[in-house]
């Protein structure tokens, strides 16, 4: 069993070096040539193979990351594995939802916002990722990402992931400021940050809102978390988003 967790381990932070300097090429010349991020985005994702998990295991491991997925509107992903330095192999799930829309604001405030003010728009998806355990928050958010690829128009790229609430909260900021409608501002984000705070864990939670356009997206979700002065590198999560 032993052995099995370190091979895992070892297969995970090998993926995971080789995805990142994938990130790192795409975003170096993605200015002087766009159809670059997609390519690398496909063949990322493309390359990735199934980490071996113990089924039970990680039913019973992610289920409360799954819960909190769920209850912010986000379909979970493949769960996946992450190997730490300080020795330790986290369970974790990642998981996508369509535009338009907002996780964590109630519906009735939702209903009385225009469809421009969403955190989410029509065209684009959010991705969320949730570790099992403790992780520590008070450091850098960076350090997860997404790759992508929509498999309807061609294009793809891998995009930064930093705290969910940040990026939702920010989202919705720049929309009620580009919309001249301050009045609602605090109101409005008031409201989404207590209902984020009910929902999200206390540590770890990442997220990102990206702009694939239409069609069926290929995505996977893989990176790093700080964790009480170690580092965990997670395997990717995997899924399909049906973006409208």
């Amino acid at each position: 069993m032993k052995l099995t967790r370190l091979r895992r381990a070892a297969v995970a932070a090998a993926a995971c070096t080789a995805l990142t300097a994938g990130a790192v090429a795409a975003s170096g010349h993605a200015a002087a040539d766009p159809a670059a991020d997609g390519a690398a985005a496909q063949q990322a994702i493309g390359s990735i193979q199934s980490s071996p998990t113990d089924a039970a295991a990680v039913i019973d491991g992610i289920d409360a990351a799954n819960q909190t997925l769920q209850a912010l509107g986000i379909t979970p992903f493949t769960p996946t594995i992450g190997a730490c330095t300080d020795g330790t192999f986290p369970l974790a799930v990642g998981g996508a939802v369509a535009g338009p829309g907002t996780p964590g604001l109630p519906k009735t405030v939702t209903d009385l916002l225009p469809p421009d003010l969403n955190a989410v728009r029509s065209g684009e998806v959010l991705y969320g990722f949730v570790p099992a355990g403790v992780f520590d928050d008070s450091k850098s958010k960076s350090g997860m990402q997404v790759a992508w690829f929509n498999t309807s128009t061609m294009k793809g790229a891998i995009n930064p992931m930093d705290s969910f609430s940040t990026v939702i909260l920010d989202a919705v900021k720049a929309r009620i400021a580009a919309a001249g409608l301050p009045i609602l501002g605090d109101t409005v984000l008031n409201q989404l940050k207590t209902g984020l705070d009910k929902t999200l864990p206390a540590n770890g939670a990442r997220g990102g809102i990206v702009d694939t356009d239409k069609g069926t997206v290929l995505s996977a979700i893989f990176g790093s978390v700080e964790k009480s002065g170690a580092t965990c590198y997670f395997f990717p999560s995997l899924g399909i988003a049906t973006v409208q």
